[in-house]
């Protein structure tokens, strides 16, 4: 279905009137989302206490959409209101954290993580844990030089898919996890920039032995509160974080202890505002009902990315005021990042053209949307060429 044809069912969020190319950060919603919304009230007024049996249905079918969209059909999957939330319950079920070690706690990630994971880890460090930072770049030895840090004394390593802040594909994280397996360590994939806007096949990605945290606030137009935090198959781990949701499994608790269910289970939280899971279970039906499959939107974002990229390179401005990425466009997934030592500024001059973009340091972020028309990726092109003109 063609952007023009998608439009009207997202007139709420007023996409034809505006060029919001801010769908790696946040998408638009169909307007159907607010009939979830909708749902939920009527649900709660309806059967007060025993609404949980409705929102726990909900809540399935979120599951179920993040099974098919990495292949795993019998995925075990918690649920979060933020990967934040995910991260930490899978910090706490670390070994390290649950019995004394004689060698200091290492954790191995990069510094192209998003805030969620790069924050706390960060903050791990003033509690004397050693996080060993690999820089991003060069990143054709990336993996090589993650799985160098890695040993027996490594308690865990957290990287990502694609990075957020470049949109730059990590096509060597299959090798880090596997390599983790080898050794015993728990890997942990951040993979939230991939999810619904390239093919990510966790068997073909070699991720079938990670955990996997993502959600729907981005490329898959559900909103806040819809993270997920993907178990391996066969684990049953015991987080120090843990939420009562975690004890409907554990019917043979004992007294004094705490009981955990087996697989996804044990990393249940607790009660929840199911306002999220309603929203996102009718976008989720919409997507399936219009054939918007992760393929349909993968190839949708191809195309606008490489309009995106070839209109940039036409203009051939000078580096020092927009150059496309050090990457090549089949390493780029669902945005297209533009280095600028005055990204904030290009920002704001967007948006004062009513076109909605973001940026991270040095990073001008250009994120289409199957609802954005190949017309309005023109005059945003057009605009960008105006504006360099200041610079």
């Amino acid at each position: 279905m063609k952007a023009e044809q998608l439009q009207p069912y997202y007139s709420e969020f007023d996409v034809s009137n505006r060029i919001l190319l801010s769908g790696h950060s946040h998408q638009a919603w169909p307007n159907v989302a607010k009939d979830g919304l909708l749902a939920c009230f009527s649900d709660a007024a309806k059967h007060i206490d025993d609404k949980w049996g409705a929102a726990f249905e909900k809540a399935e079918i979120v599951r179920n959409f993040y099974r098919d969209l990495m292949g795993e059909s019998n995925a075990q999957i918690a649920l979060g209101q933020s990967t934040h939330e995910l991260i930490l319950r899978f910090l706490s079920d670390l070994a390290c954290f649950k019995s004394k070690k004689n060698s200091p706690i290492k954790i191995v990630t990069t510094n192209g993580e998003f805030h969620s994971m790069r924050r706390q880890l960060d903050r791990l460090k003033d509690l004397n844990i050693h996080i060993n930072v690999v820089d991003t770049h060069p990143a054709e030895t990336l993996a090589e030089r993650l799985i160098n840090e890695l040993d027996e004394t490594t308690d865990a390593v957290m990287i990502s898919a694609v990075f957020f802040a470049s949109s730059r594909i990590f096509h060597g994280v299959g090798d880090v996890a596997v390599a983790a397996k080898n050794l015993a360590i728990p890997c942990l994939v951040d993979a939230y920039h991939a999810l619904n806007v390239i093919p990510f096949n966790l068997y073909d990605w070699r991720l079938d032995s990670a955990f996997i945290v993502g959600g729907g606030y981005k490329y898959c137009q559900a909103g806040e509160g819809n993270c997920f935090m993907r178990i391996p198959t066969g684990y049953n781990g015991s987080p120090i974080i843990t939420g009562w949701f975690a004890e409907f499994e554990s019917l043979d608790q004992a007294p004094g202890k705490v009981g955990y269910g087996k697989g996804q289970a044990a990393f249940a939280g607790s009660t929840y505002d199911p306002a999220s899971h309603y929203r996102a279970a009718s976008v989720f039906t919409f997507f399936k009902e219009h054939n918007l499959t992760a393929e349909v939107l993968s190839n949708v974002n191809k195309e606008q990315i490489a309009r995106l990229w070839q209109g940039i390179e036409k203009m051939d401005l000078p580096d020092n005021v927009l150059s496309l990425p050090s990457h090549s466009i089949n390493d780029n997934a669902g945005f297209l990042s533009l280095t600028t030592k005055q990204a904030a500024k290009w920002v704001k001059m967007l948006a004062e053209h009513g076109i909605q973009t973001d940026s991270r340091g040095d990073q001008l972020r250009l994120g289409p949307a199957p609802y954005v028309t190949d017309e309005q990726i023109d005059e945003a092109l057009s605009c960008i060429k105006l504006i360099a003109k200041d610079f």
